[in-house]
């Protein structure tokens, strides 16, 4: 298991960055394991009385109660925000980068439950990957709505999602908002330049002529909203594994843009403060896969600060 901060992509790059206070990188070969399955809990340690204690200890455990919400003022420094992104649309203009995305972090009143923020965020939500951690007083939890990368024995797959209509209302409604989005111009265009750009960084990593857009364009749901998806593969190049794809793939273009180096400048000079985890990667490697799901809708908490 891993996570990936953001400033892993500058880093990588070899390009200029503010540190935050989160790592660049961190990998967990874990003593003992739990997988919960339908049905079903694989227990995993190092000892038969390790296997015996977990699973006392799955027993013993209460259910979970979900939490109820918080108010959050998301519209604090919405002004300054608002700036950030004026200078950003200026530099597309004058043809500086293609698409950029501007974040900004807010913080948040009091400390989180987060198992029971997870449980109560998990009936609403729908993602290609749930996530949650605590590790050297850091905490994270969050639904990814799209892979970054996924790669399986040579195969390697990017999920790249980009075009958004909400789905809350009645069937009749969130049918209407799905045709509108795929007939919606500026969507299908802002989506079609991220697949192209996908294409483009797997024929930097893949076999020539192996790299093929499998899926074009499907809608997919995740909660409340549904976007544009697309899947993208290819077949590694000989010379090339895993790590050289995500290098390559970090971050999605969906969180940074396009050209992406020049989004990641953009976000650098633009941006105030580290995005640490935020828009960055979950990682679960095994012996021939290797996953990487895009850190959004999250919340984030360490012992100085609570943030979305």
């Amino acid at each position: 298991y891993g996570q990936v901060g953001f400033n892993f992509a500058a880093h990588a790059r070899g390009m200029a960055y503010d540190a935050g206070e989160w790592p660049l990188l961190t990998l967990t070969a874990p003593r003992e394991e739990l997988i919960f399955e339908k049905g079903n809990v694989t227990v995993y340690a190092d000892s038969a009385d390790g296997c015996r204690r977990l699973c006392e200890w799955v027993k013993e455990v209460d259910t979970a109660t979900p939490c109820g919400p918080m108010v959050v003022d998301t519209a604090l420094d919405g002004e300054a925000y608002k700036q950030q992104v004026a200078r950003a649309v200026s530099a597309i203009r004058r043809g500086d980068y293609v698409k950029v995305i501007v974040s900004r972090a807010i913080p948040l009143p009091a400390r989180i439950d987060m198992p029971a923020t997870l449980l109560y965020g998990r009936q609403a939500n729908t993602p290609t990957r749930t996530f949650m951690f605590r590790q050297q007083g850091r905490e994270a939890l969050g639904f990814s709505p799209e892979l970054v990368m996924s790669v399986t024995g040579k195969k390697v797959v990017t999920e790249p999602l980009a075009g958004t209509r909400d789905r809350m209302g009645d069937t009749a409604h969130n049918q209407a908002n799905e045709r509108e989005l795929l007939h919606d111009g500026k969507e299908v265009l802002e989506h079609i330049l991220s697949v192209k750009e996908a294409i483009a960084e797997l024929e930097a990593v893949c076999q020539p002529g192996s790299v093929v857009v499998e899926d074009l364009m499907s809608v997919r749901q995740r909660g409340s909203v549904q976007h544009l998806g697309s899947g993208v593969s290819g077949q590694l190049a000989e010379d090339k594994d895993a790590w050289d794809a995500f290098t390559v793939l970090f971050p999605s273009i969906t969180a940074s843009g396009i050209p992406k180096k020049a989004a990641l400048n953009a976000i650098m000079q633009i941006e105030k403060t580290p995005r640490e985890l935020y828009s960055g990667a979950i990682l679960l490697l095994e012996d021939t896969r290797f996953d990487a799901a895009l850190v959004l809708r999250s919340v984030f908490q360490d012992s100085q600060r609570c943030w979305i």
